[in-house]
């Protein structure tokens, strides 16, 4: 009685984790072994379906690939490390102020809970050129960003020529996008450092940015680490901010595209093969960017 006693004991703490292992294998093992199964099953011209890689070399060979990587590749890379800095700045001076701390608190927060497609219409609205030619001669608005910078740049408009502007708007969107999770996160962090470390410094004669980066970024390392590789992964994944300053119909096939775009577009056309390898190549670069991150935090960051 006493070993079934243990047995029941022991095997407690799996009868609580049987929902989320159910709920895991049907929403995330099943799609992920489904998508691999998908990705390397070829249909012929005689709609034989044989296994092999067809659909990779599609993908890869696609007139648009390079677009929709170096897009994703370049939203990632930067927006993720400005945006962190910029929340981290903002953190420590929120921290440091006593006045009307829980308000400012509150106004960096909100935009967070502002859904992602109207942030991208205002942003488009802010860019965008409006006028009957699509450009500056005779338009009724050159936007607000032209009318402060005093340029007729159509920051908006989808071309080859035109691309690096079309980055700038949706790498912006990022960075903004990003700001309120990150100051929530880095502001809880920096109130729960010990105040000693502070007034230690203060009596060693340490400047506002030695004392920063000697004190404040290793005590919060681990929640700096966390935000980077979420970002990272929320930044490869990037479409919404796309879809929200350009529209789904303009951004379809073109060359502001993302990865998961292009995924979403395969899939709109049926073709379930060519998403799934989209899908797996995104996986392995989300993958390999997420390893070496977990590499470096075990060396930088300070537990």
């Amino acid at each position: 009685m006493k070993a079934f006693g243990r047995v029941c004991y022991n095997n407690k703490g799996w009868l609580w984790l049987l929902p989320i292992i159910v709920l895991m294998a049907i929403f995330t093992f099943y799609p992920l072994i489904k998508t691999t199964i998908d990705a390397f099953k070829v249909e012929g011209a005689d709609g034989i379906v044989t296994a092999g890689i067809g659909n990779f070399s599609y993908v890869v060979k696609y007139n648009k690939f390079k677009y929709c990587l170096l897009n994703t590749l370049l939203f990632a890379f930067i927006s993720v490390p400005i945006s962190t800095i910029i929340a981290l700045l903002i953190s420590v001076g929120l921290n440091s102020i006593k006045a009307l701390q829980k308000a400012y608190q509150t106004i960096f927060f909100l935009p967070y809970l502002t859904n992602a497609l109207a942030i991208g219409a205002v942003f488009a609205t802010m860019f965008s050129i409006i006028s009957p030619t699509g450009t500056a001669e005779g338009a009724y608005s050159l936007g607000l960003i032209n009318k402060i910078l005093g340029t007729s740049i159509n920051w908006t408009s989808i071309s080859p020529e035109n691309i690096w502007a079309n980055r700038f708007v949706v790498i912006i969107y990022e960075i903004w996008a990003g700001l309120p999770f990150k100051i929530l996160i880095l502001f809880g962090a920096l109130q729960n450092v010990n105040k000693q470390y502070y007034d230690a410094a203060k009596v060693d004669g340490a400047n506002r940015f030695t004392t920063l980066m000697k004190i404040t970024v290793p005590l919060i390392s681990p929640m700096l680490s966390y935000l980077i590789i979420t970002g990272f992964i929320g930044g490869f994944k990037a479409y919404t901010a796309v879809v929200g300053i350009y529209g789904a119909e303009k951004v379809s096939n073109s060359y502001i595209n993302t990865m998961v775009g292009y995924i979403y577009d395969q899939i709109g056309n049926d073709s379930t093969g060519l998403a799934a390898a989209g899908s797996l190549i995104l996986f392995g670069i989300i993958l390999v960017f997420t390893l070496i991150n977990l590499a470096v935090s075990k060396k930088k960051v300070h537990y």
